[in-house]
């Protein structure tokens, strides 16, 4: 295989990552402080987890104060503070810190008066968390969320002025800053999942990008996809499915992956926003994918309070299908501009993936220990992370002959630790959120409201489901984007009569699909940023690729059987029906199927796919004899061109 195909990872970036605020330390003293942090925060982790459990409470609170501590350490709080730390950003480590001591000195008595009656220098420790919660959450992730997490609190004071539904009695600030410093707030169940789960999954795809895993997928990509039509889209396809489940952001998995996959599309004759879109979607799908499925599947097992394998079976055939329809256009465009797959002396060759084969094998340890032995997600990824480090160790003792530094090494460490801070300040918020949802009966309040507004009409329902997390969503990360309406829209869903699996999964979505969502499309600006193009004409032809993503749920909330809900042959039939309306969008969205396509005949193809939403003998019979029919006319249509030129005179063969 060439160099050129040869895959330049970096450190994930996470959804809605302020750049502008971050400081590069390497090579200076304080890179080595985080060193230190971090390989602190491995130990906390593994030794809590696998040795020594403690409160749930305790445990969050440490991991917040680590991510506290990494946070202001290497974001900064305006952009001409970027180069150095400030007194500002020590003093709130500090706070953070006294805070953490305090609830540990005080942590039987807390645990009595938290959120109820508040005493002595409660309300004093409660700022000092909460300050540094909102301070890191604005320096990570912007103001979209700080803003709205200012308006869930200050409802807890205005909610008396309020007319209607929003109305409350009101709440003092003392029992709100006590309840917000609590686990019903900042410690509610986003950030008890960062600590217990999301970590070691992150850290585990540190090291499986240490030990060389992630040049073997972008290899057996290559290997499997790269010689067929429009190759280079392809392998972005499987590349990014295959790493962006496990690096959990989608933003991260464009800037990892896209580095390579944008412009070899773009020299192999892909437009170059079709080339950054395809990279955007693929990357985005990698938050529904199973097994790993990102960190927000983590967050739903612990809100529904069901399994991770639960979840990550019946999450299955959807994200297939997601791909499958994405593939489908990718194929669809590849033959439409009449593109070629990369020569085979470009390619790695089938001998040499076999040969790497085993650099695969911390996924097929993950699963083995989910799927076979019944084990914890939090062994599984224990087991997963140890495995890569032993892989990856031999990989290089043998394959490379050249052993892990213990730069490398640190580095690792550190990635893991710093990749995780995002996360752990938006859920950090999301709590706070979740706790004033809590404290003044607002959730309840807002699922009534969309029930209401719905008129009883189960697809007006879902639509205002839909919107309202794609608006919440946008420029937040997965998790966070998904937390906060999950805790008040899924209520909603579940009083339509909806399951509550495919309701999760339905936020679950929309959520992950907001990232490709004009007009704050984070995926597909990184994207642009690397095909070097306009972000909103790239995100509006990733918002067309991924239309797929957009019905695919309107799909399992008709027909749970998409999501292993029913009887054997109800499921198959599901399936079938649903790969041949995706396939009717794909040519719908591409425009072209031997030929190009004309605008009524890809309006009947939308109405295909359409029909095949809700399951049912009728409307999949008529979508089927439509699309039937719609076929023979297209192949017809696209052998007579083939053959007018055969017959054509000199004088009409340039018409």
């Amino acid at each position: 295989m060439q160099s050129e195909t040869t895959p330049q990872m970096s450190a994930p970036v996470s959804d809605g990552e302020n750049l502008s605020l971050k400081r590069n330390f390497k090579g200076t003293k304080w890179m080595y402080f985080i060193y230190l942090v971090t390989c602190i925060m491995v130990v906390f982790h593994v030794y809590i987890l696998a040795v020594s459990p403690v409160d749930p409470w305790v445990f969050s609170m440490g991991h917040l104060q680590f991510g506290v501590t990494l946070g202001f350490l290497c974001y900064a709080a305006r952009a001409k503070s970027a180069k150095h730390v400030t007194l500002v950003d020590i003093g709130f480590i500090l706070a953070s810190l006294a805070s953490y001591g305090y609830l540990l000195w005080n942590f039987d008595e807390l645990v009595q008066r938290a959120g109820v009656l508040p005493e002595g220098y409660d309300i004093l420790f409660g700022l000092f968390a909460i300050a540094a919660v909102v301070e890191l959450t604005r320096r990570t992730a912007g103001w979209a969320l700080t803003l709205l997490l200012a308006a869930f609190v200050a409802y807890c004071f205005i909610g008396p002025y309020l007319p209607g539904i929003l109305w409350h009695k009101g709440y003092s600030f003392e029992r709100v800053v006590s309840f917000l410093y609590s686990p019903n707030g900042i410690f509610n169940i986003p950030l008890g999942v960062t600590a217990r789960y999301v970590y070691i999954f992150v850290l585990f795809g540190a090291f499986l990008e240490l030990s060389g895993a992630a040049g073997f997928f972008m290899k057996f990509a290559y290997a499997l996809a790269g010689q067929s039509r429009g190759g280079p889209a392809k392998v972005a396809i499987i590349s990014s499915g295959l790493l962006g489940m496990v690096n959990g952001t989608s933003t991260g998995n464009v800037v990892t992956t896209g580095a390579l996959t944008i412009p070899l599309m773009k020299r192999t004759g892909y437009n170059p926003y079709f080339a950054g879109a395809v990279e955007a979607t693929a990357s985005t799908g990698g938050q529904i994918m199973p097994p790993v499925m990102g960190a927000a599947v983590f967050l739903m097992a612990q809100m529904m309070n069901t399994s991770y394998i639960t979840i990550m079976v019946a999450a299955t055939i959807p994200a297939l299908l997601y791909y499958v329809a994405l593939y489908f256009s990718v194929d669809l465009e590849a033959a439409r501009l009449g593109l070629i797959g990369l020569p085979r002396n470009q390619l790695p060759s089938w001998k040499e993936v076999r040969a790497q084969i085993y650099l695969a094998f911390p996924l097929f340890v993950l699963l083995a220990f989910l799927l076979i032995m019944n084990a914890s997600v939090v062994l599984a990824g224990l087991m997963g992370l140890v495995s890569a480090v032993i892989i990856g160790f031999f990989h290089r003792l043998y394959k490379v002959k050249r052993m892990f530094t213990p730069i490398e090494i640190l580095d690792a460490v550190r990635d893991g630790g710093v990749n995780v801070i995002q996360i752990t300040a938006t859920c950090a918020a999301a709590g706070i959120i979740m706790g004033t949802l809590t404290l003044t009966g607002l959730g309840l309040k807002i699922a009534t409201i969309v029930v209401d507004l719905s008129g009883g009409s189960l697809l007006v329902c879902l639509l205002l489901t839909m919107s309202v997390t794609i608006i919440l969503g946008m420029g937040l990360p997965t998790i966070a984007a998904y937390a906060i309406p999950a805790s008040v829209i899924v209520p909603a869903l579940v009083e339509m009569h909806v399951p509550l699996l495919p309701a999760h999964l339905f936020v679950l979505y929309y959520a992950s699909l907001s990232a490709i969502t004009p007009p704050v499309a984070l995926a597909s600006y990184a994207a642009a940023a690397i095909a070097g193009v306009s972000p909103f004409k790239l995100s509006v032809m990733g918002l067309k690729l991924g239309l797929a993503g957009f019905i695919i749920p309107f799909m399992f909330v008709y027909g749970p059987q998409l999501t292993l809900i029913g009887e054997t042959s109800s499921i198959a039939q599901a399936t079938i029906t649903a790969l041949i309306g995706i396939f009717a969008l794909a040519v719908c969205v591409v425009g072209y199927l031997r030929t190009s396509l004309n605008m009524p005949t890809r309006l009947l193809l939308f109405a295909v796919a359409l029909l095949m939403i809700k399951p049912g003998t009728m409307t999949d019979a008529i979508g089927a004899a439509i699309l039937a029919v719609l076929l023979f006319w297209q192949f017809k249509i696209a052998k007579n061109k083939t053959a007018a030129p055969k017959d054509a005179s000199p004088n009409t063969e340039k018409l």
